[in-house]
């Protein structure tokens, strides 16, 4: 058997990694606004001097403005955030613009913090950009109908949208610049989640913690069973979408256990990295290509910050051994949230895989929930992620049944929705 397995964050937190939304902001939160704070658990602990930040910030803002003095005809304004970063930051506690913006979308957005996942971090980081470089479409996150900061209370998205601006400014009124200045600015804030990863992986620690999970969990997804006979046969490659484990997991795999079944491993958005690994391209936080397009000759700047393009600017695919993953006979998908944004990457797997016409069969793990309406509510949000995965693959393709193609799965047994114990 050929078997692929595309992992997500399910993954790395099951296996008791923090890489959640929430516990990352939690720990950068406390770090950069909450001085006398340690170890704080929840968001919650955290908003009376998150909201005393986001009062101050606009109050500062306001201040610089009312100082500077204009002719009618001047179009320059100030680089807000570089001055704030200058009167209350110090070199070595390196904040960028996107903690300003993560700061105020918890307070804008309307979703908890605590509910995030990692394709809310995208889908904000698109706002932000079509907010600051004046792009039109729709927006990818609701946001609250009022917010109160201070004593301005507005739209969420129209109070979002004036920080932003501020905040994105870099002194001239120019899209250029300000697309090389975010790009900037979001390649620091990668760089301080991979610190923040990495802190946490020992991989010489094989015999209890993250790394002992990891090597239990992955041994149960891809089938591990000495006694069939036909085991030493199967390959196994694995897609990753984390940034923790990487192509170092087959060596742990051929020296703590007998198993020799993966071939590849592939981190397809990157690796966080210590300073023992420099080589390794740094994590991308990336955007989705859909609906993004150049129109009468003029580029979309946010071209520059999706994905496909984030990979190719980072040379990760310097790093990655698979070329394809063509002729599959299970897809085997744990800790994955079938975000919108991720769409693409599985419409070319199941291209490779003439997913319509051939025999490959698909299984989706979820995390079930504790009780039992929580398990209802969970397999209900897991069938419908992997369906609407699916049935927009099926929409494109060319046939016109494609659109039955959740049917035709159905009916060859190809899909699996497991829970996870």
């Amino acid at each position: 058997m050929k078997q692929l397995i595309v992992i997500g964050n399910g993954f790395d937190i099951h296996c008791g990694l923090k890489s959640s939304y929430s516990d990352f902001f939690v720990d950068r939160f406390e770090t950069l606004f909450c001085t006398d704070k340690e170890n704080t658990k929840q968001i919650e602990e955290l908003e009376d001097d998150l909201d005393g930040r986001r009062r101050k910030i606009l109050s500062f803002i306001s201040k610089i403005r009312g100082q500077l003095n204009f002719s009618s005809n001047d179009n320059n304004d100030c680089d807000y955030f570089k001055r704030y970063k200058k009167k209350f930051f110090s070199e070595k506690r390196d904040i960028t613009r996107w903690d300003l913006f993560f700061l105020f979308a918890d307070a804008c957005v309307d979703k908890s913090v605590n509910n995030y996942e990692w394709q809310d971090v995208e889908s904000l980081i698109f706002d932000v950009i079509s907010i600051a470089l004046n792009a039109n479409g729709a927006y990818k996150m609701n946001y609250a109908e009022n917010v109160s900061i201070g004593p301005r209370e507005d739209k969420g998205i129209k109070l979002f949208s004036k920080l932003v601006y501020d905040l994105s400014f870099t002194g001239r009124d120019t899209t250029e610049e300000i697309t090389a200045e975010l790009l900037k600015e979001l390649k620091k804030f990668e760089n301080i989640f991979a610190e923040y990863i990495t802190n946490q992986i020992d991989l010489n620690q094989t015999n209890s913690g993250y790394i002992d999970n990891a090597i239990m969990l992955y041994k149960h997804i891809s089938k591990y069973n000495l006694s069939n006979s036909n085991f030493k046969s199967d390959k196994v490659d694995v897609l990753s979408f984390n940034y923790s484990l990487d192509d170092r997991f087959k060596d742990i795999l051929d020296k703590e256990t007998d198993d020799n079944r993966l071939e590849t491993w592939s981190n397809i958005h990157g690796i966080a990295h210590g300073e023992k690994t420099p080589y390794y391209p740094a994590p991308i936080f990336g955007i989705d290509s859909h609906g993004i397009i150049s129109q009468n000759g003029k580029l979309d700047l946010r071209v520059s910050f999706t994905k496909a393009y984030r990979v190719i600017e980072n040379e990760i695919n310097e790093i990655r051994s698979s070329s394809g993953y063509a002729g599959e006979d299970l897809i085997t998908i744990y800790g994955h949230s079938l975000g919108v944004a991720d769409y693409s990457y599985f419409e070319a797997i199941f291209d490779e895989n003439n997913l319509y016409y051939s025999d490959c069969k698909i299984e989706y793990y979820y995390y079930p929930g504790k009780n039992n309406q929580e398990k209802l509510i969970k397999r209900q949000e897991a069938i419908t992620r992997l369906y609407n995965l699916l049935t927009n693959y099926g929409n494109s393709l060319s046939e016109t049944h494609g659109d039955n193609i959740v049917n035709k799965l159905n009916l060859e047994n190809r899909l699996r929705v497991i829970p996870s114990e």
